[in-house]
């Protein structure tokens, strides 16, 4: 586990810290990283001479409370119900940015373009890799296991 979004994640819901920047609905385009290596594979082979243009994601990206539901199934703890808006998050991290400045000190990446990040849906399909014939292998949840392990 290295420091990527589901590293962060896994580390919040542990310690009962995560609570969903702007809403529950916002959706995440993801796929787990055995599944794409295994399907560039794939496309090395099948795909004709020429560019092929694919999202590599779930065919529906989750909404943030499905991947925090399925982390908590996974790892044994509550999913989480804490929703703080986007706006009041903004404040704070503003404030602790300008701080960042002042003192050359980073504090865990907050500042408001991280927020924005967080609360703007990253909506992507990936519905044409499964029209062509390219399915995943790992769900969400045993995706989360796999990488777990």
């Amino acid at each position: 586990m290295k420091g990527g979004n589901f590293t962060r994640l896994y580390k919040m819901m542990k310690k009962r810290m995560f609570f969903y920047p702007g809403s529950k609905r916002v959706k995440k385009a993801s796929i787990y990283v055995k599944d794409l290596v295994r399907m560039m594979f794939e496309m090395t082979e099948k795909e004709s001479v020429g560019v092929s243009l694919y999202n590599m994601c779930y065919p529906e990206p989750p909404e943030i409370y499905e991947i925090c539901k399925n982390m908590a199934k996974v790892i044994g703890c509550r999913t989480p119900w804490l929703v703080i808006p986007g706006s009041i998050l903004k404040i704070p991290a503003w404030f602790i940015s300008i701080l960042s400045k002042i003192t050359g000190i980073g504090f865990m990446g907050i500042d408001p373009a991280r927020i924005d990040k967080l609360i703007v849906s990253t909506n992507i399909s990936g519905k044409k890799l499964q029209s062509n014939g390219y399915i995943l292998e790992y769900s969400l949840e045993t995706a989360l296991r796999n990488w777990l392990q």
